[in-house]
């Protein structure tokens, strides 16, 4: 069985979804997926619900592509690791590390798991750089 290989940032989940925003590192990403497992704070699950709900809603995706996407993520063996439920811890790291709290979950569950990040969100890979968190794959 494969262990904790890195934490997946809906940034590049979301390559795994929609078309438009597929690149080499999200394909990249997602093919290690076979070898290493990726965690995510519960967060995860509230964004990719609010973000595949609002593209339905919009056209960008049909209802039929909704169900094969959480046919998909059903298949990723994603392994989800709480966070602290602790509104001040949040805030102070929000305001350590210039992000918003959303992506200090991320941030935080690669620094206390020792993980890297995998991310395509340019101001947490430069936060995860300056705390000495390393990016996947790079």
């Amino acid at each position: 069985m494969s262990s904790p290989g890195f934490v997946l940032d809906t940034s590049v989940t979301l390559g795994a979804l929609f078309k438009d925003e597929q690149d080499a590192y999200s394909l990249a990403v997602l093919g290690t997926l076979d070898e290493a497992i990726a965690v995510v704070p519960p967060l995860w699950h509230l964004e990719l619900g609010n973000i595949l709900g609002r593209a339905l809603k919009a056209g960008r995706i049909t209802a039929p592509d909704l169900a094969q996407s959480w046919e998909r993520l059903g298949t990723l063996g994603i392994q989800v690791i709480p966070t602290p439920d602790d509104a001040r811890y949040w805030a102070e790291r929000s305001l350590e590390w210039d992000l918003s709290s959303y992506d200090c979950c991320y941030l935080d569950l690669a620094r206390q798991q020792r993980l890297p990040i995998a991310t395509k969100d340019a101001p947490l890979a430069a936060a995860a750089k300056r705390i000495g968190v390393s990016l996947y794959l790079s």
